[in-house]
């Protein structure tokens, strides 16, 4: 693990260096969100500063320990913010679902302009995620942006997609979904403070590896053979 604050330059060279790496990536959607904002020198200006101030935050810590607290922070907030347009895409809510949606999570816009708005801001945070992402796991060399992090990422989806369905979809007649929000919000807060505070945080990963690693009931079970013929 690194063992000194990084500088706001240095932080923005990963970044932009980041990014170009990203337009040769096997993940299309990691792809794809690259060529959006390399090709719009407009997107690129406003990703650019936007992003510039967030590194400026982190690089202003002059303790390494607390620079990446800081880094970690603004990891979880970035990934806050992506998931709105993420969930509509990936869940493909179209027409006059995705018009409900919107309404929602952005009340008093007109839909054509909270889409653009929201489809801009998507762009701008999902670059700087993998900006940050590649900065803990790869240059600060933190094991908390590895599984933890992925997990925490799983997690914040499906709770987001619960959210969502509870409460703008009307698809939850029997509350069995909305029931499911502060088991997963529980979890979110447990893998938080496990990214935050890994050493504190040892008992409960080795629990959940534990819980997540194949045993009888997900593993290949030998066939039962009967007398001869019979299976």
């Amino acid at each position: 693990m690194l063992r000194q604050s990084i500088s706001h330059a240095r932080l923005m060279r990963e970044s932009t260096d980041r990014i170009e790496a990203a337009l040769a990536s096997s993940d299309g959607a990691e792809r794809l969100v690259a060529q959006r904002v390399l090709e719009s020198p407009h997107l690129w200006q406003q990703w650019e500063a936007e992003h510039s101030g967030l590194m400026l935050k982190v690089s202003n810590v002059s303790v390494q320990r607390l620079q990446v607290e800081a880094l970690k922070e603004t990891t979880f907030r970035l990934l806050h913010s992506k998931a709105l347009f993420q969930y509509l895409r990936q869940r493909q809510i179209r027409g006059t679902e995705r018009a409900r949606v919107m309404a929602y999570f952005r009340p008093g816009r007109s839909y054509e302009t909270a889409m653009i708005a929201e489809h801009g801001l998507y762009l701008r945070k999902a670059c700087s995620y993998l900006c940050t992402h590649h900065v803990g796991a790869a240059v600060v060399q933190d094991p908390a942006f590895l599984d933890p992090l992925q997990r925490y990422e799983q997690l914040y989806t499906e709770y987001f997609e619960v959210y969502c369905n509870a409460l703008t979809r009307g698809a939850d007649p029997d509350g069995s979904q909305h029931s499911l929000l502060p088991l997963l919000k529980q979890q979110l807060n447990e893998y938080r403070l496990a990214i935050l505070e890994p050493v504190r945080a040892q008992p409960f990963l080795r629990r959940e590896a534990d819980l997540r690693r194949r045993t009888g009931d997900t593993a290949r079970l030998p066939v039962l053979r009967g007398p001869k013929g019979r299976r």
